[in-house]
């Protein structure tokens, strides 16, 4: 009878692969042999699954493994070194039993993966983040912990050993959010492998986590980086409490785990994840989506190297500072390219092919604004001849560098003096690849606009003056930078830029002109801002205590707009990474924050 139904379900699994997998044959099935867990724990299924899970399950990724198959030929295979593993696999695959078996052995794998890939068994695998589909490259360890899911009751407790992947890598997002959302987490803890495993790298990080599988996690007990099994047995005295906004809202486009170390971290990061994602755009709010204009290498055909030969500058990362577009207060470098305005040579222009790459982006605009259908090009085109008589061009977009705006350093670690470094910039200058712009307008379309050519009256300003030096101000400040401090390794990565929090504020709200005032009057200094000095009716601060004084004041007012109290404030400045020989950060700034911070308190 067993016998009997087990070919029965191995019939229906093998139709499976047969409706997943494109051009499977029967040979290719021929060796494979399911394990029905429904038959072989026929009374636990029964019952509604298990009561107790406990495994440590492959940390392998699912792709031919050379050292696997070589090994079962020349048993001193995996101990080669690359150049000997490479001749002697090529002195085996001249044996044609063997190069059969190689191919045959990579066939198998590939169509096991694509099984993964479209199961609708395994749907936790390609999360979709920032618009694209994340893969985990079957990660065996993520494949099992789904399927956990599904072998536990409801009600089961589950204990995993697990990579440190499954907890703060992009492409095992929706295993988190399961976790979160569908599971009660007992406690989590997190190793680095310090000798605890000898034939693993010392760099490999790994969990041990334990949940119910009912409910949702509301608080989390966790420690992390741990280097001594040894916890486990008195994880009450060192676990910290984790809320579930942390947990939730620390990363919301990633659902990344933050590895915090103290309650301090904790309690300072619950009260930051309290305020809006700076990219969101759902309100009327301001709101801020940085993009790249220009790549240095694929767009170096626009950018010239002498001056005289250019119209304006290309900035990039070492051209910038905290409200500093030039040299004139900290040693920052002058630009290195410049490129032509677009009447002197179209074909060398940087404007010009901003206009070019932005184009898309405007097309598309209009095709969702005026529900389009079919192609969007055709459809886009034929709205506009019918309106102003000539089709969509790049004469159409208006550059963001036709008014001051925003742009932030690419290059950022946790241990540079300072992780964000934002500046208002001149109209004029073009930037690449080093630098990200944050948009300072969006298209919002009236039938009226239509009519007209170019096309600029179509863009609405994202904020209004006040309201970019606000912006500026929250982004430069030190609890933002305590945020992302957090998030970065060598580079800001956007979507981690677009999710993090700030206080959303504008006219009218609390420390809203006390932010922007004081970043005005530190970043319009000098000839190129004269004419919004003159809009914002503020002049500009350019003595080194003064400059100090103010911006001292601005992340004193920061900590109060987050709603951070004096003891999370003064965490957060001790905590600071601070480097030798700083331009700013330094014990006696800290101290001045601090003092503000008092002054500045109801």
């Amino acid at each position: 009878m067993l016998r009997e139904y087990r070919e029965e379900l191995d019939e229906d699994i093998l139709a499976d692969f047969r409706d997943i997998v494109d051009g499977v044959t029967d040979d290719d099935l021929e060796n494979y042999t399911p394990f029905h867990w429904v038959l072989e724990f026929a009374e636990v299924y029964a019952g509604g699954g298990f009561d107790v899970v406990v495994g440590n399950p492959p940390w392998d990724m699912l792709t031919p493994d050379r050292d696997e198959y070589f090994t079962r030929y020349d048993e001193s295979f995996s101990g080669l070194l690359p150049e000997a593993k490479q001749a002697r696999q090529e002195k085996l695959l001249e044996q044609e039993s063997i190069s059969k078996g190689w191919k045959r052995y990579k066939h198998e794998i590939e169509i096991v993966t694509e099984y993964f890939h479209k199961s609708v068994d395994y749907r936790m695998q390609q999360p979709t983040i920032a618009g694209k589909q994340q893969g985990t490259e079957n990660d065996l360890s993520a494949l099992f912990l789904e399927r956990v899911f599904q072998l536990s009751k409801a009600g089961g407790y589950t204990a995993q050993v697990l990579p440190g992947a499954i907890f703060n890598g992009v492409s095992t997002r929706d295993l988190r959010m399961e976790l979160l959302d569908e599971t009660t987490i007992q406690s989590l803890v997190t190793f680095e492998n310090r000798g605890i495993f000898e034939e693993i790298d010392t760099r490999y990080n790994f969990g041990v986590i334990a949940f119910k599988n009912e409910g949702r996690t509301e608080e989390l007990k966790a420690t992390f980086q741990q280097t001594d099994v040894g916890v486990l047995e008195n994880l009450e005295e060192s676990a910290l409490t984790i809320s579930r906004r942390v947990l939730r809202e620390y990363s919301p486009e990633a659902r990344i785990f933050p590895y915090v170390q103290s309650q301090q971290e904790v309690d300072v990061l619950d009260s930051i994840l309290a305020h809006e994602p700076i990219g969101d755009n759902s309100s009327d709010s301001w709101y801020c989506t940085p993009y790249r204009e220009l790549d240095r290498t694929n767009d170096s055909d626009r950018f010239v190297e002498d001056e005289s030969a250019g119209d304006y500058p290309v900035y990039g990362g070492s051209n910038i500072y905290q409200f500093q577009y030039d040299p004139s207060f900290v040693d920052i470098e002058e630009p290195e390219f410049w490129s032509v305005d677009e009447d002197s040579d179209p074909d060398k222009s940087a404007k010009r092919r901003i206009k070019e790459k932005k184009v898309r982006g405007l097309k598309r605009s209009l095709y969702d604004a005026y529900d389009g259908s079919g192609s969007q090009k055709g459809f886009v085109n034929d709205l506009l001849n019918e309106h102003r008589g000539e089709p969509l061009s790049p004469d159409d977009v208006l550059l963001d560098c036709t008014e001051y705006r925003i742009v932030i350093r690419n290059i950022a670690r946790a241990s540079d003096e300072r992780t964000m470094i934002a500046s208002v910039i001149p109209p004029g200058v073009v930037c690449h690849h080093a630098i990200n712009t944050f948009s300072r307008f969006e298209v919002d379309p009236e039938d009226d606009d239509l009519s007209k050519s170019p096309l600029h009256s179509v863009y609405k300003p994202i904020f209004s003056d006040r309201e970019l030096f606000y912006a500026l101000g929250a982004v430069n400040s030190i609890p933002f930078d305590f945020l992302m401090r957090t998030k970065v390794d060598s580079n800001l990565v956007m979507y981690k830029i677009e999710e993090s929090q700030v206080p959303r504020l504008t006219e009218g709200d609390d420390w809203f002109e006390h932010i922007w005032t004081r970043a005005a009057k530190l970043n319009c200094y000098g000839d190129a801002f004269a004419e919004m000095r003159d809009r914002l009716d503020i002049s500009a601060a350019t003595s080194p205590d003064e400059r100090e004084r103010i911006q001292a004041e601005l992340d004193a007012g920061a900590f109060h707009a987050y709603g951070l109290d004096r003891e999370q404030t003064e965490f957060v400045l001790e905590d600071f990474y601070q480097v030798q020989n700083p331009r700013r950060m330094t014990d006696e700034y800290f101290d001045l924050v601090l003092e503000k911070y008092d002054e500045l308190a109801p």
